[in-house]
């Protein structure tokens, strides 16, 4: 019954703690996967790599789905936050974008991790612009002959909201109860 997804992105503020960072809003979100109200459930640490391997810790909020059919739990991440990624994610943007790359010399993150990163963003490409694509349709009344005219829609976002497209793209993705693959083993 655990979804360790992320449901609507968080507007909220980001406090600092004793122990770490905390999260708070008040924002009402819906579930991705049957579209009822969640409600508040409990908090859960996250932690977050930064550049050079500096880890953050984060309270954040893990709500639960009041649908009785339903009843999975989500996590609430802020756009920074990019689900199963320790780094944030202006750093795996940069990484995409060519900004930081293997001949940089960091050790955090390591090669390995910036080659997976490229290759997760190119095999998930095409469904992010049909994601993208769906919630055109769905939410601003595109028609498809509109869409069929539109260049891609992920380019336009990488080109006009930059740093940050990716925090934004993940975001849309996931409020519509889609999801990116980690891997063709894990669909």
């Amino acid at each position: 019954m655990y979804n360790h997804g992320q449901c609507n992105r968080l507007h909220g503020r980001i406090q600092r703690g004793k122990t770490g960072f905390y999260i708070k809003s008040d924002e009402v979100c819906i579930c991705p996967e049957c579209k009822s109200v969640l409600k508040y459930r409990d908090k859960v640490l996250r932690g977050q790599k930064q550049i050079g391997g500096e880890r953050k810790l984060y309270m954040i909020n893990r709500l639960q789905c009041t649908n009785e059919g339903c009843r999975k739990l989500h996590r609430q991440l802020t756009d920074g936050m990019i689900k199963f990624k320790q780094y944030t994610a202006e750093v795996i943007e940069d990484v995409i974008d060519g900004v930081i790359s293997e001949e940089d010399g960091l050790k955090n993150p390591c090669d390995g991790s910036m080659k997976h990163w490229r290759w997760w963003f190119l095999y998930n490409k095409e469904q992010i612009e049909g994601h993208l694509r769906s919630a055109g349709y769905r939410l601003h009344g595109f028609d498809t002959g509109s869409v069929k005219l539109m260049g891609s829609l992920l380019e336009d976002i990488r080109e006009n909201i930059s740093p940050g497209w990716l925090g934004k793209v993940c975001r849309i993705v996931n409020n519509l109860g889609g999801a990116l693959r980690l891997s063709p083993e894990y669909g």
